[in-house]
């Protein structure tokens, strides 16, 4: 000890695996409050997430909820929320593709929203 100065670091480890099941989960529920008007736009994600089994672009959502009269521009408020994971692009960066975090949660959420 020098000076009466006591330098102390601590390590956390962090288990994404447990954390992550309860993101999708409580990131729906948090968007219901913040940013309501999305929610049609989250549950045509899970839509197509399920009959694809996999990732989606995400000018596929954009012509889904285009029928029903809703816009958006993109999908990274979405993904800022931590509802969806940017998998990557194709077509010279122009068409993102995206999965969903945690599909369980996300559509625990959703059922329970809209009950």
């Amino acid at each position: 000890m020098r000076g009466g100065l006591l330098t102390c670091i601590t390590l956390i480890h962090y288990d994404y695996s447990m954390t992550e099941e309860i993101s999708g989960y409580k990131a729906v529920k948090r968007l219901a409050v913040e940013r309501p008007d999305w929610l049609p736009i989250v549950q045509e994600c899970l839509n197509l997430s399920k009959e694809i089994k996999g990732d989606f672009a995400g000018t596929w959502v954009f012509k889904r909820v285009q029928k029903k009269g809703l816009r958006f521009s993109n999908l990274r408020l979405l993904v800022s929320f931590g509802i969806l994971r940017k998998e990557g692009t194709s077509r010279a960066g122009r068409r993102a593709y995206y999965s969903m975090v945690n599909l369980e949660g996300v559509e625990q959420a959703l059922n329970e929203l809209t009950k």
